[in-house]
């Protein structure tokens, strides 16, 4: 193969790669939802400090993950546990935005 023409064909595979990844990647983010004043929703926590709750609202590996950040003032109190179709169970919160 010449120089040229190898050059465009790992172009060309390179370029499919990225798109594959790039859309695929697209299509499973979803932007965060900023609670507001009155919001609240169940999830597992991916992160807490005292200013700031991060939940995932779809925290099972068959869902697109849906993440709701809360930030102070806001409460929490213990849901029921989700248990995934792979049959991982997760402990969930509720939180509530002041």
């Amino acid at each position: 193969m010449k120089q040229g023409t190898a050059s465009a064909f790992l172009s060309s595979v390179v370029g499919a790669l990225c798109f594959a990844v790039l859309g695929a990647y697209g299509q499973a983010y979803r932007p965060p939802i900023e609670a507001k004043p009155g919001y609240a929703a169940t999830g597992a926590v991916v992160q807490q400090d005292v200013r700031t709750l991060i939940l995932n609202t779809t925290p099972c590996d068959d869902q697109e993950k849906q993440i709701v950040i809360f930030r102070t003032p806001f409460g929490t109190k213990s849901a029921n546990p989700i248990v995934c179709p792979s049959g991982k169970t997760l402990q969930q919160v509720t939180a509530n935005q002041g």
